[in-house]
């Protein structure tokens, strides 16, 4: 056995774990059902899908909707509030003439699988959700590059403005509407999949429009226009400040029509929900990236990030974004790989550490691979395997530029997917507790959790082919178990067991080694298991 496999079964066995027999809300799934209230709108704002040819072809104003999931039966009267963000590459997924995929992946809705399971299980932690649909559109067709990032930072800017339209909904409404979604508008996360993350990050980093002229890389958002010279690609006066809330309405002239073709009067965007704070807690990102790194600051907000450091697509340190499909460069970026070092060097994430060092298998792990950083968890899989925790059952086509039409290569695999964002959440669920400033029992490193069970507890046989038992004496009864691979992901969570004998079905679980985790009313212990 590798020397690295040794260690992480040691720290998996002898550290403390950080949870606690009893599922705990914000911790755990502790409500069994969800309501969900669809296609309710947070505001609105003026899209650029329906341009076609510049001399006919307007912008045109949208409601912008989100789907609402709360805890059924929760008595709670003020619960925080998450803001999910779903993926799909800035741009619709499914064009229901042709069936094809327009985005060139595998999803791009706030019904996605995905989004949804994880609206969902946040929602039964105890948290308000809202799946926020945010303004697509931009032009990853066009043959040059410098033109292609034009578009693309246009309709990144344009979901940064949206996405804090959204919270400023929530905020006015808690403060003049009576709160309708009992949402604590002092506890709000951020949480982006795919191109979702990239939005979570920037709208945490991005709070000023000089940062867009003042970039790492010189000149990286300008473009020279004929006649005009150096151009920002987004100019304030037309596209509106990074909050959207300009009292001044960006109307398009003669300068912004030679730049993007939109008809000369076009109206770019509107204020919403103005004189409330667009400020948030809390930035989640899977698989997503920062325009750029400088804008990260002292004013930013904990991020969390969840990376495969091998995604062709997001880079995990500094490199260029790809569209998937097409593979066209579009503009360099930085993600997880390289935001996360900033963000601890500024001391932005010290809050994932207070109260002690999370000892649970998943961060001891974690910190064995991510240079020890608290707020990041790279997802150990392939280059092919970019976005493990999505999948869809319909696989569309799509158009190569050659005129060639292919199926997408889209995961189907729901329980692998499921066994991912099992590991999502659990790493998500304590440092979410501590950035919120949540009632967590168990978050903090104590010494006493580590529960001896050596002479009570018995797991035969080991090594095993089908199946495992575990059985106790009367008096300490096994309350849940949780199974973890050699990579740190849990495989299964098993609760409310309350019970001295417990069989665990392999149920094709691969060969090799696991580490079971077995609470009790007087704390946790560890167990090596082998299936063979």
């Amino acid at each position: 056995m590798k020397k690295s496999t040794l260690f992480l079964f040691s720290a998996l066995l002898l550290l403390c774990f950080g949870a606690t027999a009893q599922p705990h809300r914000y911790l755990d799934p502790v409500f069994p059902t969800v309501k969900k209230t669809s296609a309710v709108p947070y505001g609105s704002n003026f899209t650029v899908l329906t341009v076609g040819i510049p001399s006919i072809a307007h912008t045109t104003r949208e409601s912008l909707l989100m789907d609402i999931y709360e805890p059924e039966g929760d008595s709670q009267a003020e619960r925080p509030l998450v803001l999910y963000f779903h993926t799909g590459n800035f741009l619709p997924w499914i064009n229901p003439a042709t069936m094809l995929s327009v985005n060139q992946s595998c999803g791009g809705t706030r019904n996605d699988p995905a989004a949804v399971e994880m609206c969902t299980r946040l929602a039964k932690m105890g948290y308000v959700v809202a799946s926020v649909d945010y303004r697509l559109g931009w032009r990853p067709d066009l043959s040059e590059e410098l033109l292609r990032r034009f578009t693309l930072i246009n309709a990144a800017y344009r979901g940064v403005q949206d996405a804090r339209t959204c919270i400023r909904f929530f905020r006015k409404n808690a403060a003049t509407e009576g709160n309708t979604y009992r949402i604590d508008p002092n506890r709000i996360v951020a949480f982006g999949q795919g191109s979702g993350g990239y939005l979570s990050l920037n709208t945490a980093a991005l709070d000023k429009y000089s940062e867009i002229l003042t970039t790492s890389e010189p000149n990286k958002f300008i473009i020279p226009i004929p006649g005009l010279g150096p151009t920002p690609m987004v100019i304030e006066a037309y596209n509106g400040d990074p909050y959207g809330i300009q009292s001044n309405i960006g109307i398009v002239d003669a300068l912004y029509n030679a730049a993007t073709g939109f008809p000369v009067g076009d109206t770019l965007y509107v204020p919403n929900h103005v004189g409330y704070s667009s400020d948030f807690n809390l930035a989640v990102n899977l698989g997503g990236a920062l325009g750029d790194k400088s804008w990260l600051d002292a004013n930013t907000p904990p991020i969390l990030s969840f990376h495969v450091p091998e995604d062709p697509y997001a880079p995990c340190g500094d490199g260029l974004v790809i569209v998937p499909g097409v593979n066209f460069p579009v503009v360099n970026v930085t993600g997880s790989c390289g935001v996360q070092p900033i963000q601890d060097n500024l001391g932005n994430n010290a809050v994932f550490s207070l109260g002690g060092l999370l000892n649970d298998p998943l961060s001891v792990f974690a910190r064995t691979i991510n240079g020890n950083r608290e707020g990041f968890f790279p997802l150990l899989r392939p280059a092919s395997d970019s976005a493990p925790w999505e999948w869809n059952t319909f696989v569309p086509n799509t158009q190569l530029p050659n005129g060639t039409i292919v199926p997408l290569n889209c995961s189907t695999n729901e329980t692998t997917a499921k066994s991912n964002i099992d590991t999502i959440m659990a790493f998500y669920a304590p440092r979410a507790c501590r950035a919120l400033g949540l009632d967590c029992p168990g978050v903090s490193t104590k010494a006493e959790d580590l529960f001896d069970a050596s002479g009570i507890l018995n797991v035969q046989p080991n090594p095993a082919t089908s199946e495992v038992w575990f059985s106790t004496d009367t008096e300490h009864p096994i309350q849940a178990i949780e199974l973890y691979d050699l990579s740190g992901r849990m495989v299964r969570n098993i609760r409310n067991i309350e019970s001295s004998y417990y069989t665990l079905q392999r149920d094709g679980m691969p060969n090799g080694m696991y580490v079971a985790k077995l609470y009790f009313e007087k704390g946790v212990a560890a167990k090596r298991i082998i299936f063979e």
